[in-house]
């Protein structure tokens, strides 16, 4: 690990956990160097970085200050990482699943029209598959994905796809999205819905498409912030 990342990763918690808060003065080189233990280069480095992702503001003469929420770069991985484990209402992950929820509803609006019979016989594999694997949760979660990547990848958006698949990357680790495994049967209304799903794309209905994959991932969301934080 270079040296200036350990100094972006400790104050970056120390800002975005609230320890310093908008407007707090950040310590002198000198004292940060006496902190860490490291040069003026690497704190220079470091608070280069920190000010790239909008944490801090330095100011020739005037100091260094935290920066608001507002200014912070919310889509820099580190950034939403550190974020998200002070995300204790679950507000910056219903931001993240209404990002991808929109997207996931345009792009599956587009592939009802691209879709090869290949790629929709492989959907159908999928979901028989996914109906065998109900009592094996990690196969079936592979599964999912795989189910939503093919119909991501038919889209042909390769920006939204690469946002979502970033999405997907930097909330991997986070226990509300993806380590909740669900009842048996709330499996088992995975595989109908997406069933759901493949029937409209097979008819080339790309609205009926686009309104049940946003009815699939709201359901799936509300059942796993109901899980994680005991509330609606």
């Amino acid at each position: 690990m270079r040296l200036a990342s350990i100094v972006v990763e400790e104050l970056a918690h120390d800002i975005i956990g609230g320890q310093l808060p908008e407007g707090s003065p950040i310590p002198t080189e000198d004292a940060l160097c006496r902190q860490f233990g490291f040069s003026r280069t690497v704190m220079r480095e470091g608070l280069k970085l920190l000010e790239e992702r909008g944490l801090i503001r330095v100011e020739q003469g005037r100091g260094t200050t935290v920066q608001s929420r507002e200014s912070w770069n919310l889509i820099d991985p580190d950034v939403l990482r550190i974020a998200l484990e002070y995300d204790e209402n679950a507000q910056l992950l219903d931001s993240i699943v209404t990002v991808r929820r929109l997207l996931e509803t345009a792009m599956t609006r587009d592939a009802a029209r691209r879709l090869t019979k290949d790629e929709l016989a492989a959907l159908q594999a999928n979901l028989d598959t996914m109906e065998e694997l109900i009592d094996d949760y990690p196969h079936f979660q592979q599964l999912d994905q795989a189910f939503h990547r093919t119909l991501l990848s038919a889209s042909g958006n390769e920006i939204g796809r690469m946002i979502i698949r970033a999405i997907h990357h930097y909330t991997a680790a986070d226990p509300r999205l993806s380590g909740h495994p669900g009842s048996a049967s709330a499996l088992t209304r995975t595989v109908d819905e997406h069933r759901g799903i493949l029937e409209a794309l097979e008819q080339r209905d790309g609205d009926l498409a686009a309104d049940r994959i946003t009815a699939h991932i709201n359901a799936s969301w509300s059942e796993r912030r109901r899980a994680h934080l005991g509330h609606e």
